[in-house]
Formats: structure tokens, sequence, C-alpha cells
């Protein structure tokens, strides 16, 4: 994992995100082919985890109702435990933050929860159930991410 990298994704990684969000949600959590895509109207941007040129992770940002959203986590089974997931996140929230934005809104699967937390996300409803799994509402607030108090590891 030397050669891992973090980093806004190109048009080039977009087959690859691709594949592995559809099936991470797909495959693994059954969730319906046609509620993975973000549509274009929502000017979804990415961000990837890649080690030797293979996406190992990714992450979407999109602005929906003047709410900026999160989604599409995913790590591939391979990668998760190693906390390329943190990493990614990590990555991505810093230049989301540094760009201005000053929330950002998700719904966290069960595993995904401890991981937003880590960087200052809060609860901000109970689980619902969503497919074969759960989801929590949560907020990130660029506040929370720079409060030196909140545990970033």
């Amino acid at each position: 994992m030397e050669s891992m990298t973090f980093r806004r994704a190109s048009e080039a990684d977009m087959d690859q995100i691709m594949a592995l969000v559809t099936e991470t949600f797909s495959g693994e959590q059954r969730i319906p082919l046609e509620l993975i895509p973000i549509p274009e109207e929502l000017s979804p941007q990415w961000w990837c985890a890649k080690d030797n040129g293979k996406v190992i992770g990714s992450i979407a940002l999109y602005k929906d109702h003047n709410e900026w959203h999160m989604g599409r986590f995913a790590v591939s089974p391979e990668n998760r435990g190693c906390h390329v997931g943190t990493m990614l996140l990590q990555s991505a929230v810093r230049e989301i933050f540094s760009s201005g934005i000053e929330e950002i809104y998700c719904e966290a699967r069960d595993t995904t929860v401890h991981i937003v937390e880590k960087l200052g996300g809060k609860i901000t409803g109970d689980p619902v159930p969503f497919y074969d799994g759960n989801v929590t509402p949560m907020i990130l607030k660029r506040i929370y991410y720079f409060d030196d108090s909140v545990d970033k590891r």
C-alpha cells in the first residue's frame, strides 16, 4: 500500500469507481441498481483511493435542495479494516471544507458511523432500515472538523 493515493477523481477513474460502487451497494447490500448513480443535475464530485493504479475506495459529494450531501462511500472488501476509508474521507473532507462549504449531510451505514464520528460528525436521528442494513442520518460541520478536541485518526 506504499503507492496509495487519495485524491479528487478524474474522468479516467470513473469506470473503476462505478464498478466498485455497484458491487458494494448492489452486490453486497442489495440496493437496486437504479438507485446507485447520482443524477447529473446534482453535479456529483468524486474522490478516490488508489493503490497501484486500481481504485480501492470512493466517495461522492453532491448538492441537493441547497444542502451538500456525501454518499457512495465504498472500500473494496480486501482493503476494509486498513483505514483506507478513514484516510479517503479525511482527504475529501479537508478539500471540501477548504473550498468554503460549511456542512455536509450523509446517511451512514452502521459500519461508517464511527468513521464519520472520528472526523467530528454528529448523529442527527435514529438509524432507519435501508435494504440489507441501516443508515443513520449525520452531519459533519466545518467547525467540528477543525476542532482540535475531536479525534480525527
